[in-house]
C-alpha cells in the first residue's frame, strides 16, 4: 500500500479525500457521497475544508472536480464507515503513521530550533564574557573593596 501524503492547511496536517478513495479502491464520488451524507458528523470534529480542481474537458465532462481535505478525525470518520478489510485496516494504519510523523515531526523541528538557538545564545555569552578582560578586573577590585576585616580573636579592640 502506498504512503499517505499530508497536506498542510494553516498549521493542521490534512489528508485528500480522493487519496484516502483512492486508496481504498473507491471512486471518489462515492466517498464524497459518504462526506455529504454524513456533513454534519464530520462537521463535529472539524471545519471541513473543500476544494475544487478544474478537470480538463473530455475527462468526465470536464469541470470542476470536488474533494475535502480531511483533518485527522474526520479521516479516521471516513474510515470507520468503512468496512474492515485487510485494505482498509492497512490504510488506518497507514494514516495513524501519517499523522503521527506529522504532529511528532513539527515538535521535534521545534525542539532542534530551540536547541540551535540555545546553543547559540550560550556562545555569544561565552564570546561576551571572554571580549571583556576588563570585567575580571572589575571584579577583582569590587571583591578587594568588599572585604570586611574578620575579628578572629573574638575581642573588641
Amino acid at each position: 500500500m502506498n504512503t499517505i501524503m499530508l497536506t498542510q492547511v494553516g498549521d493542521e496536517p490534512r489528508v485528500d479525500s480522493r487519496q484516502l478513495a483512492e486508496q481504498l479502491g473507491n471512486k471518489h464520488k462515492n466517498s464524497m457521497a459518504l462526506i455529504e451524507r454524513y456533513l454534519t458528523k464530520f462537521e463535529d470534529f472539524g471545519l471541513l475544508a473543500f476544494q475544487a480542481e478544474a478537470r480538463p474537458v473530455g475527462q468526465h465532462g470536464g469541470g470542476d472536480a470536488r474533494f475535502a481535505l480531511l483533518n485527522e478525525d474526520q479521516a479516521f470518520f471516513l474510515l470507520s464507515l468503512s468496512r474492515n478489510t485487510d485494505r482498509v485496516v492497512e490504510l488506518k494504519a497507514n494514516l495513524i503513521m501519517a499523522f503521527r510523523e506529522a504532529r511528532y515531526g513539527s515538535a521535534c523541528q521545534t525542539l532542534e530550533a530551540r536547541k540551535k538557538e540555545a546553543s547559540s545564545n550560550g556562545r555569544r555569552l561565552a564570546h561576551w564574557r571572554y571580549d571583556k578582560p576588563d570585567v575580571y578586573a572589575h571584579v577583582a577590585r569590587l571583591r578587594e573593596q568588599l572585604k570586611l576585616p574578620l575579628d578572629l580573636e573574638g575581642g573588641n579592640q
